[in-house]
């Protein structure tokens, strides 16, 4: 028999089931206020906890035959940051399998206080809704709010109004207060910065200071240094990115004075991204991260440093037209690399991605698309543009074998497939144009057998009906039932795992009214994202599709 399993992954990603490792020094671990942080991450995850006395590179080996999704390192600053940010941990993350590329998705979890890192993992998620950068580049068109501001025009400012326009506007020609005080309102999810940067120092002006300040950090501090007058203090709570877009060595945590750790404590940094080299114009290894966050995609925020990564080592191997990227171990992401961190959209992303399950005796095969919902450029744009699309699977893929794909060129791995369809010189993609990527592997996990609508036909008796869709609070379910059959009706996500249960029984026949409030079955709150009702009712089902938007 042969099924086919749909998985549309229009506004969901993959989500945060697959093991989840956590990678801790023996010395941190015997250390209680640390052991608390490990502990935390057991819990949340169900994670299994992998030590080390001397180098990091200890856990490879158990690491390959645990398999990991992700990889947390939480570490001690600063000498255990200092020791393994970058190459160790970079290069660690991509030896955990046969292949050159990426093989988990990873992040370290610490801070100025262990209560710092323990704050890290304590919540569930957040939503970038108003972003406030210190340069030009804040993507404004992907967010519902927002404030830019240029770094080398004194002044110049664009503001996102929550109607959607975009104003042109001024600021102070030194914006340090300026900022430190839009921050301290706590209304900005996001903060980026790109010019000149250091372990402790970001300077406002680019190329120089000019007549604008500082950013610096102290002893888990932030603080601005204005051109004229008195120090200014950043003491923001809310959860938000950090992402030092474009600066030197601002990821680097040095001593306990450096940018990360004083962004932690006392900015709300939950995720904190930046470079621990020099940054400048071929840099590329955070460049194209906007494209998988805002732009073309809408995965999490460490999904997109992990994309992005698997498109630079692409073209460092491939040569792509146009790119220079030599920074493959020059960036580091700070925070828990399964939290559920990204873009409440305002729009479609470039394209959406489709997965297709053909079921075999011994092998499935398996369908990557990708349909261009605009005119567009999947591909390397420039250093801050976007990127080759990527698409994480939702299982893990064993032994896959490439047997077709319209793509110049396509990668094949067991947790993601990259397609490269746009070169320079090539003209935009069109909307509605696909491009597609088959490979067979060993047989995919049975509980993504949840149908898409139309796949499955219903039973004498059944059927199925949701209203509101998409949906912001709730959404009805109308269901009809045959006579005297024991029958469910679930919520699954895109991975096929159950997130809520709504019926399970043998109801009397006929229609029956149910309603999902796009929360599991604990009472929490799921991410915005494509779903999947499912009503069986004996050998015979039927499903349908629903989208949640918050």
């Amino acid at each position: 028999m042969m099924w086919l399993v749909h998985l549309w992954l229009v506004l969901a990603t993959p989500g945060h089931a697959g093991p989840y490792a956590i990678v801790v020094s023996e010395e941190t671990l015997g250390m209680p206020e640390w052991a608390q942080v490990v502990e935390a991450l057991k819990a949340k995850y169900k994670g299994k906890v992998f030590t080390y006395r001397t180098l990091v590179a200890e856990v490879k080996d158990s690491l390959r035959a645990f398999r990991p999704k992700y990889v947390c390192f939480v570490l001690r600053p600063p000498s255990e940051v200092r020791n393994y940010v970058g190459i160790s941990i970079n290069r660690l993350t991509r030896e955990l399998d046969d292949d050159p590329y990426g093989d988990a998705i990873w992040g370290i979890v610490t801070g100025y206080t262990p209560e710092d890192a323990l704050r890290l993992v304590s919540i569930d998620g957040f939503r970038v809704r108003k972003v406030l950068a210190g340069t030009s580049a804040g993507w404004l068109k992907y967010v519902k709010e927002g404030i830019a501001t240029s770094e080398s025009d004194y002044g110049k400012m664009w503001v996102k109004l929550p109607d959607g326009a975009i104003v042109d506007t001024t600021c102070p020609t030194d914006r340090t207060k300026f900022l430190i005080d839009l921050l301290n309102t706590n209304e900005f999810d996001m903060f980026i910065t790109s010019g000149h940067g250091n372990v402790d120092m970001w300077q406002l002006h680019y190329p120089d200071p000019g007549l604008e300040g500082f950013f610096r950090s102290k002893e888990g501090r932030v603080y601005g240094d204005p051109y004229e007058g008195p120090d200014v203090y950043l003491n923001s709570t809310n959860p938000k990115i950090y992402f030092g877009l474009g600066n030197c060595y601002i990821g680097m945590i040095k001593d306990m004075n450096s940018m990360p750790l004083a962004w932690i404590h006392s900015g709300g940094a939950y995720m904190y991204t930046g470079y621990i080299m020099p940054e400048g114009p071929d840099s590329y290894q955070l460049g194209g991260m906007p494209a998988y966050f805002f732009v073309q995609d809408h995965y999490t925020w460490p999904e997109a440093f992990f994309a992005n990564n698997q498109a630079l080592l692409f073209d460092l191997k491939n040569d792509t037209p146009g790119t220079n990227p030599p920074d493959l171990d020059g960036a580091v992401l700070y925070g828990d690399p399964a939290l559920d961190v990204r873009v409440d959209p305002v729009r479609e992303p470039l394209y959406r991605k489709e997965i297709h399950i053909a079921r075999g005796e011994e092998r499935d095969t398996v369908t990557v698309k990708i349909v261009m919902n605009e005119e567009g450029r999947p591909g390397f744009t420039g250093k801050w543009g976007n990127r080759h699309p990527v698409i994480l699977l939702p299982f893990r893929a064993e032994d896959p074998k490439l047997i077709y794909t319209d793509a110049y060129k396509a990668v094949v791995t067991d947790n993601f497939v990259l397609m490269y369809i746009w070169k320079k010189g090539d003209p935009p993609l069109e909307a509605g144009e696909e491009r597609e990527v088959v490979f067979t592997c060993l047989k995919v996990p049975t509980e993504l057998d949840v149908a898409e609508e139309g796949s499955e036909l219903p039973g004498p008796g059944m059927a199925l009906e949701v209203h509101s869709n998409p949906f912001w609070g709730r959404t009805l379910l109308r269901y009809k039932l045959p006579a005297g059959i024991y029958a469910s009706l679930h919520i699954y996500d895109i991975t096929g795992r159950i997130v809520r249960r709504l019926y399970e029984g043998r109801g009397p026949s006929g229609w029956h009214t149910s309603s999902w409030d796009g929360r599991d079955d604990l009472g929490r709150k799921v991410a915005s994202g494509v779903y999947i009702c499912r009503l069986v009712a004996g050998r015979s089902s039927c499903a349908k599709r629903v989208v949640l938007l918050r």
